[in-house]
């Protein structure tokens, strides 16, 4: 019997994957979680978002999952919440919280796994689409999170090549393009998840509340006070930032893969 399909949009921190996220999440039929991951279930649960959400589970069934012995397993509630999904005639999407597998600060040592993907592998086949943003943009953005105050320069590269050799191995779509022509990336990223695109997301996506990582200052990359996408001009680089990034390996291997320009 073959395997039903789970679909994973993958991408790090700060490189604009909230608002392509609001974008998927408004499509037709689509219910999307938001950065689900094995090892951050404490901050996100995909079972709450579930339910508080879509309504793709009730209090009671929360409460009878939360007696069971043993306990309900991440890939058999994550099995769950899909084959519901799919009875209402919905589309499920993970959005992952790939920060964890590469970088981790603060909440986590990297394992450089994708362990969504190995959690789920048994389950599901898994349908993934990834973004990316050139990393020192990336980077000016990161760093106003206190959630990764003390990360060095060489710890956020590090990551970054990781996840790049993941991405140049599946296929990418660079939020830069995205910014540049919305309707072709997420017809992209669509494709890569096997689901239909919905152009309707554009009278939507700026309205979207279900979604996590919508913080001051990163919403959509500075701009989903408007319902307008596009492309913004780099903040300021410290002095000696891109000198650093350039005695990095990491950092030429990483644009290298992605098709990005340096500096």
């Amino acid at each position: 019997m073959p395997k039903p399909t789970i679909r994973v949009l993958r991408h790090l921190a700060r490189s604009g994957g909230t608002v392509i996220s609001k974008c998927l999440a408004v499509m037709d039929a689509v219910a999307l979680l938001s950065e689900i991951h094995p090892l951050g279930l404490k901050q996100f649960n995909p079972v709450r978002q579930a339910l508080e959400w879509h309504g793709l589970v009730t209090m009671a069934d929360v409460k009878r999952w939360q007696k069971l012995r043993p306990a309900m397993t991440f890939d058999r509630a994550i099995a769950e919440l899909e084959l519901r999904a799919r009875e209402r005639g919905r589309t499920l999407v993970i959005r992952e919280w790939s920060h964890l597998d590469v970088i981790g600060r603060s909440f986590c040592e990297p394992t450089f796994r994708f362990l969504l993907g190995e959690a789920l592998a048994p389950r599901f086949e898994i349908a993934q689409a990834i973004t990316v943003r050139h990393p020192v943009d990336q980077y000016l953005s990161l760093v106003r999170l206190d959630a990764v105050r003390g990360m060095t320069v060489g710890e956020y590269l590090r990551g970054c090549r990781v996840f790049a050799g993941w991405a140049h191995a599946e296929g990418f779509v660079r939020y830069e393009d995205f910014t540049r022509d919305p309707d072709a990336a997420l017809a992209d990223i669509c494709a890569r998840l096997r689901m239909p695109f919905d152009p309707g997301y554009r009278g939507r996506w700026a309205a979207c509340d279900k979604i996590t990582g919508d913080t001051p200052g990163g919403k959509s990359g500075r701009g989903s006070a408007s319902a307008e996408i596009r492309t913004l001009p780099r903040r300021d680089t410290p002095p000696g930032l891109l000198d650093e990034f350039r005695r990095h390996e990491d950092y030429r291997v990483t644009i290298e893969l992605l098709g990005y320009e340096d500096g």
